[in-house]
């Protein structure tokens, strides 16, 4: 069945100039979509039932708009759900695909979140993790990506609140010239805590990666990041490179960083980094020394390292939108149901539309 990519549930995106194809899922639940659903030409999501969800891009076919899963958690009582997620892009497709995970209610939930991403010969996949949990909740998501010659996989994982997060990202890069960019930010306070685990394989020659993580620990939260960069035997002229910047504003602020290098073959350029500190003094008396307070002058310095990323965002309004989360997250101002992107006939509010 082809049909408009109209959105028939009560929420609507407010990011202006933000375009998506829009599948909600409120708690197990979502509108009464058909079995298999065909946005466009050769773009097909399929529902076997309420928590298994296939995304099929056809050969040579570039999805016209973005697809968006908003998971939203409203419920009264606790609430344990496991969802899967599978994308496959054939030969020289492309999508775009934004997965936002957000609560409407502070009552204790366990989301596990399985994602399997294919990507044929020169597909190319750009996708956005979002997440702003309450700090009752738990959420896990083991995000496996395979990729086959000159494809290219680009993701941004950014956790604006979060209870207890843990995000496991395993990218397999099978055959030659495959691309992987991965980049991350994290924004943690009070006794929140993440975990960012990013594994790249690269079982095949001529291949590419790039990570960059970033993240700011305030109070007494928690952020691990587990970084890890296997190259094979056959392997030859890798290239993969591995950065992870940590501040952390207070001395009971938790940062534990492993970049790890797993080399075997002997043709390839690699390097990684990892830095755990404060805010710049130099750079903080420099603008004291404009006249810019110093609270303020924190906050600019802040939003400067954490922006970084949200620029990376080829989409210009989520990019907008996300610098805009990133300012109020930073000021306090950022919690769940509040600043939100999306809206329903009740007037509950989502952060990420």
């Amino acid at each position: 069945m082809k049909m408009a990519a109209s959105n028939p549930s009560p929420f609507r995106c407010k990011i202006k100039n933000l375009d998506t194809f829009l599948w909600v899922l409120m708690d197990d639940k979502h509108p009464e979509w058909q079995q298999s659903l065909q946005i466009c030409e050769g773009v097909t999501i399929s529902s076997e039932n309420r928590n298994n969800i296939l995304i099929h891009i056809a050969e040579n076919v570039t999805a016209t708009k973005p697809i968006q899963i908003v998971s939203a958690i409203q419920t009264t009582q606790p609430l344990k759900l496991t969802r899967q997620i599978k994308v496959v892009l054939e030969k020289n497709a492309s999508l775009t695909l934004l997965h936002c995970d957000d609560s409407l209610d502070k009552e204790r939930t366990d989301i596990h979140n399985f994602v399997e991403i294919t990507l044929a010969e020169n597909a190319r996949l750009d996708y956005y993790k979002m997440e702003n949990k309450d700090a009752g909740s738990v959420l896990t998501n083991k995000i496996e990506v395979q990729q086959n010659r000159y494809s290219q996989f680009y993701s941004n994982v950014i956790t604006f609140n979060a209870g207890n997060v843990n995000n496991f990202l395993h990218v397999n890069l099978n055959e030659p010239f495959a691309d992987a960019q991965l980049n991350g930010l994290y924004l943690v306070d009070n006794k929140q805590r993440i975990c960012n685990e990013v594994k790249v394989f690269h079982n095949a020659p001529d291949c590419t990666s790039r990570q960059l993580y970033k993240g700011i620990v305030d109070d007494e939260a928690t952020a691990v990041f587990n970084g890890h960069i296997v190259v094979q035997k056959d392997a030859q002229r890798t290239a993969a490179y591995q950065i992870n910047k940590n501040i952390a504003l207070t001395d009971e602020a938790h940062i534990q960083t492993q970049p790890f290098l797993e080399i075997y073959a002997d043709d390839v350029k690699c390097s990684h980094g990892a830095t755990v500190g404060q805010l710049d003094e130099n750079a903080m008396f420099y603008l004291r020394s404009r006249g810019i307070c110093q609270k303020n002058a924190r906050m600019l310095l802040m939003f400067a390292f954490a922006n970084e990323v949200a620029q990376t965002v080829k989409i210009q309004s989520l990019s907008e939108r996300l610098s805009q989360m990133i300012q109020q997250r930073l000021r306090g101002e950022l919690h769940i149901c509040s600043q939100c992107a999306l809206h329903c006939e009740q007037g509950r509010e989502i952060s990420f539309g």
